[in-house]
């Protein structure tokens, strides 16, 4: 879709779609899919999509033939920080558990 203005007589405007756009475009063509899933997956979906829209800025920094890589790269990002988060949630709790271990000793 062309997004522009009128200036002077002549169109001006994008000619390029948006990485924002790029990323609905690629939701819409995967709406049959989606249509098919549960409930819970198409929520899931719709996470998914989520995340690639968190990093549009940086799909649009890295012009590619094919939208897909940027969008699952920015999807593997947010994965990645959620584990990290995990991980040190999960050391955090290890450390607890090891000072009330201790001070039961006692």
């Amino acid at each position: 879709m062309f997004t522009g203005f009128w200036h002077g007589g002549v169109i001006m405007g994008r000619t390029v779609p948006t990485f924002r756009r790029v990323i609905e475009s690629f939701g819409m063509e995967w709406t049959d899919f989606k249509k098919a899933l549960q409930l819970v997956d198409k929520e899931a979906f719709e996470l998914l999509l989520n995340h690639a829209r968190k990093h549009a800025a940086a799909g649009h920094n890295f012009p590619h033939p094919s939208p897909f890589e940027p969008i699952v790269m920015s999807i593997l990002l947010e994965h990645e920080k959620t584990l990290c988060m995990l991980w040190d949630y999960i050391q955090e709790k290890n450390r607890g558990d090891e000072n009330n271990d201790s001070h039961d000793a006692l």
